[in-house]
């Protein structure tokens, strides 16, 4: 039964994030009474903890699995993403808010997690100097290839124009951690990073009224994100985000408004610089994987950004009123579209692999949108560094260099 239930917390976890994954819901999808549940958990915190230390538990087998039948590392990780991504296997909740548990069941959570990313990073590390992968970060890859598979539940948050199967999306995933997205894996990459700024607001009039109130409001609605981000919308409130910031919770109100309204807002400014970075990603590019080395090693700097910040894409998605998620969804949808004039657009020039490009585009956020719960970085010079090596795995994947990639 304890089993049965964690299935259907991650489930509902995964769908709505914690907020609105109560214990009256959960006893009801599984058929007990609310009180029954007590006799597995104290409560919805503990239901968290534990739905989280199943998960990291699952990933440890898998990957113990997937070893233990031996041969190169890279048939090894193929074999991990395969049980990682079955979807006839009980679904496993992502970690997307360790940051509501208490301290100590916080910490034993990132532990596990660590556990799990050292574990897959002495695979990689170890298959690198036998030549049987890339030589790369084994660290960066381990969290990038885990960040994959635990995005492929989350994507289905979205409602968009095109639907995508488990097996699709599953498919598009091995492919990108395998393989990456270069068709020639002997080339080098001299893309040319974009130079970020926060969205939207004028160079020229740093004195100007307007200028200024924009220059508030985007600094509010990053702090804001952030910390939607590190927290979860959930136990996020608009006091926190105005302490951060240094007003007083009546300036939120005043300039953008409640809670959801904030949450819209800040979606919206990430769909928008999304948008902007996704239209300015072709210039100055040679080809079509000039463009999307551009465009993610842009996406990993801005998440590494406190100045930036855009919010993850599955924020709170649950908390919003139908009128916004709907809005939400509309702008979803428009990045989606940008988006595929850069990963196989109507004239492919063969920079990229002949792939699936629409499921490989649902897949790419899983690429990033970990980065702000696992990953700081202050300095800039330590950004540009993790931009690039994830860039590069975004690219190569862990494929060998000198192999040849597969269409």
């Amino acid at each position: 039964m304890r089993e049965l239930i964690l299935a259907e917390a991650a489930r509902a976890l995964n769908r709505r994030g914690v907020a609105d994954t109560g214990l009256s819901d959960i006893a009801s999808a599984v058929g007990v009474t609310r009180a029954a549940l007590y006799y597995y958990f104290t409560n919805q915190e503990d239901l968290v903890f534990q739905s989280y230390s199943r998960s990291c538990g699952v990933l440890s087998r898998q990957l113990s699995d997937a070893a233990a039948f031996g041969g190169d590392a890279l048939s090894i990780i193929a074999r991990f993403i395969d049980g990682a991504t079955d979807p006839e296997a009980p679904e496993t909740a992502t970690l997307c808010e360790v940051a509501c548990l208490g301290p100590e069941k916080r910490e034993a959570i990132v532990g596990l997690y660590e556990g799990v990313v050292a574990k897959l990073g002495d695979i990689i590390e170890r298959g690198a100097e036998r030549g049987e992968v890339r030589r790369c970060d084994p660290r960066l890859a381990a969290m990038a290839a885990i960040g994959l598979v635990s995005w492929i539940p989350l994507q289905e948050r979205w409602t968009l124009s095109v639907a995508f199967t488990h097996a699709e999306l599953s498919s598009a995933v091995k492919s990108l951690i395998l393989e990456g997205a270069a068709a020639n894996q002997r080339r080098e990459i001299a893309y040319t990073p974009m130079f970020l700024r926060p969205a939207d607001i004028p160079s020229q009039g740093v004195f100007d009224g307007r200028v200024l109130a924009m220059a508030k409001q985007e600094a509010l609605l990053a702090v804001a994100s952030r910390l939607f981000n590190l927290k979860g919308v959930d136990s996020t409130s608009l006091d926190d985000i105005a302490r951060e910031v240094g007003v007083t919770k009546k300036v939120i109100y005043h300039n953008i408004g409640g809670k959801q309204a904030l949450l819209v807002a800040c979606h919206l400014r990430s769909l928008a610089m999304a948008v902007s970075l996704t239209e300015r990603s072709r210039d100055g590019a040679a080809d079509d994987l000039q463009a999307l080395c551009r465009l993610m090693h842009a996406h990993i700097e801005a998440r590494l950004r406190d100045d930036l910040a855009p919010l993850s894409g599955t924020g709170g998605l649950g908390f919003l009123p139908p009128g916004s998620l709907a809005t939400v969804n509309e702008g979803a949808t428009r990045l989606f579209e940008a988006a595929r004039a850069v990963v196989g657009g109507p004239r492919p020039d063969g920079s990229l692999r002949g792939v699936d490009h629409d499921a490989f585009l649902m897949v790419l956020p899983g690429l990033v949108e970990w980065i702000p719960k696992w990953l700081s970085a202050q300095a800039p010079a330590e950004r540009q560094v993790i931009a690039s090596e994830l860039t590069n795995f975004c690219a190569f994947g862990l494929r060998p260099t000198g192999v040849a990639a597969e269409s």
